[in-house]
């Protein structure tokens, strides 16, 4: 372990700002005498770091971590005493003296020469992508998706030729060991331990950079069938997938700057976009996003917009990311584009003005979850898919600490799903107290299956015997075909029809459910809020009919569109005709016409 003199250690100290060194990582606040932030080294909701200028310290009084700016690089970056001293010199443009040494400086070595092989190997790449004619394939691929030479060379995106041994020869030329370049990742030992090559051939090369823009690794795609399309480097002393952010070197000031990111799975979705103006963009490397990402991400900005791809594998990694985000306390916006395309397309499409603009309309993240599960269960006809919905949204609905939002987005929810919003509410809180993450069936079949007025009517007319002379003529089975309380009106029906007026015993008699006699026993405990008149009821039939038919209204429509799109003009007109009926049964229920 090296050791430097207390003066050199002095030099390098008093040659930084520990406010300006922490603000690269951290977002800081004035606050008095100190500058404020949350902590970068765990996850808490309200500023506990401190960092005062005056005494070039810092300190969380949440996990209780303080020093000297060293202290602080050691942490954040994961070094060693001396690689902190060496990196804060490099930035200074302070020479270092040869360290006395207590014993050989073989890992601060090492890490040094690597990180020396990985630029060099980037630099090799660029050129043989740009000058070569094995490249040029790569390089009118790159053309032909719309980066430009600028941002190749922003980027420094490269080729690796094919042969296996083109990195192999050309570093080791330039004297970096064998061992340094398998410790980098860059080559690979033979089985029998006789021959190196190199780790990626053929391919494109995407350098992975830290935050500080240093290449730690590669993502590569084939520029043929070989499997995988992409190949990244395997985790190293420099890298680690589960802590790094492509983009992040080149978009971290913006990101600060904005107060927010836009978060996209590939490489060329943050590519295009940051070429086209889109410069708080940042990729997950293509792989899922971790912990240690999230945490990164929010040294930066607690603002997110997951802009994943439209199609069902990235709507659902989107989904995915939610759970870190929320958990480490960001305000989460997702945006999905339309037509399944992914950024780089839709930009290359739109433009960027038009991404910017969805942007800004990117939906809360709640509100995304919810249409997903809607999408996903389809109609609600069938209770089962109500529940179905319900538990997909309960497990983060229950993560909202603010009772105000939470009331908010429960009557969105209600609305959406046709709900009573009271029930539902008293149930989220029962879940959030007890932190379940999902309904029981009892609970679903009770809170949420029926129609507010498919309960009302049931209500009036099992609480009130005389409606039911002025009201069930008035019914057919159509009339409640697809209800959640199908079953229940249907026996209510048959037994009038055999000349009985029904009670709620005789619904207990009759069903076999143990779920739908106590869905029928809290119905009869509860009071009905209306005043009992045949016209209040034959409201809520009238309201049942409506609902029915724009059901059957939407289902046509739809059909109608897929029958023109595959040319079918004579079932499009037949479903016009039916389309237009159903129109006049609408009229007919509302204006007696």
């Amino acid at each position: 372990m090296p050791f430097y003199p207390d003066g050199i250690l002095d030099e390098v100290r008093n040659a930084v700002n520990i406010v300006s060194v922490v603000s690269e990582y951290v977002p800081l606040k004035k606050r008095g005498r100190n500058h404020v932030a949350r902590c970068p080294f765990h996850n808490e909701k309200t500023a506990s770091f401190s960092v005062n200028e005056e005494r070039q310290i810092f300190h969380c009084f949440g996990c209780g971590l303080g020093g000297d700016v060293f202290r602080f690089l050691m942490q954040i970056e994961r070094l060693s005493f001396p690689e902190a001293v060496q990196l804060l010199a490099e930035r200074r443009g302070i020479t270092l003296p040869t360290a006395d040494t207590s014993a050989p400086a073989v890992s601060a070595g090492n890490k040094k020469d690597m990180h020396n092989a990985m630029a060099e190997a980037a630099a090799a790449c660029r050129q043989a992508l740009l000058s070569s004619s094995e490249g040029k394939p790569a390089l009118d691929y790159l053309r032909s998706r719309g980066v430009s030479l600028e941002t190749m060379e922003r980027f420094c995106l490269g080729f690796s030729p094919a042969g296996g041994n083109f990195l192999t020869t050309l570093l080791q030329k330039k004297g970096f060991s064998v061992e340094t370049l398998v410790d980098c990742g860059l080559c690979r030992r033979s089985e029998d331990g006789n021959r190196i090559y190199d780790y990626f051939r053929g391919r494109i090369m995407f350098p992975i950079t830290d935050v500080q823009g240093r290449t730690v690794a590669f993502g590569a795609r084939a520029m043929d069938d070989r499997p995988p399309k992409y190949l990244n480097s395997p985790e190293t002393r420099l890298y680690n997938k589960s802590r790094n952010l492509f983009g992040l070197s080149h978009s971290r000031d913006a990101i600060r700057k904005r107060g927010s990111s836009v978060l996209v799975e590939g490489y060329m979705d943050c590519i295009i976009p940051f070429q086209y103006g889109v410069d708080n963009i940042v990729a997950s490397c293509g792989t899922s996003l971790t912990p240690e990402q999230v945490e990164l991400l929010g040294r930066y900005a607690r603002d997110v917009v997951v802009s994943y791809d439209a199609d069902s594998a990235g709507q659902n990694a989107a989904q995915k990311s939610l759970e870190l985000f929320l958990e480490g306390d960001f305000n989460v916006r997702v945006l999905s584009l339309p037509d399944a395309k992914d950024p780089d397309e839709y930009i290359r499409a739109a433009g960027v003005d038009e991404y910017r603009k969805r942007e800004k309309e990117a939906v809360p993240w709640l509100e995304f979850v919810l249409e997903k599960a809607v999408r996903e269960q389809g109609g609600f006809d069938d209770p089962k898919k109500k529940a179905l919905t319900l538990n997909a949204v309960l497990p983060y609905l229950a993560k909202l600490a603010n009772e105000v939002e939470r009331s908010e987005y429960v009557a969105l929810l209600a609305r959406r799903l046709k709900i009573e919003e009271g029930n539902l509410l008293t149930e989220l809180r029962k879940a959030a107290r007890d932190k379940k993450d999902r309904f029981q069936k009892e609970t679903v079949t009770a809170a949420a299956a029926l129609l507010p007025a498919e309960k009302k009517l049931l209500q009036l007319i099992l609480e009130n015997a005389d409606l039911q002379d002025e009201i069930l003529p008035l019914c057919d089975e159509d009339d409640f075909t697809g209800l959640a309380g199908e079953k229940i009106f249907s026996i209510i029906l048959d037994v009038y029809q055999r000349g009985r007026r029904v009670s709620f015993d005789d619904l207990n008699r009759c069903l076999d459910n143990g779920e739908d006699q106590s869905f029928i026993a809290r119905l009869a405990i509860e009071e009905s809020p209306e005043e009992p008149s045949p016209e209040i009821a034959e409201s809520y039939l009238n309201a049942l009919r409506k609902e029915r038919l724009e059901v059957r209204k939407k289902r046509v429509r739809e059909e109608i569109a897929d029958a023109d799109a595959r040319g079918d003009y004579e079932a499009s007109d037949r479903l016009y005709v039916e389309s237009v009926a159903i129109d006049g049964e609408l009229r007919r229920l509302f204006f007696g016409k």
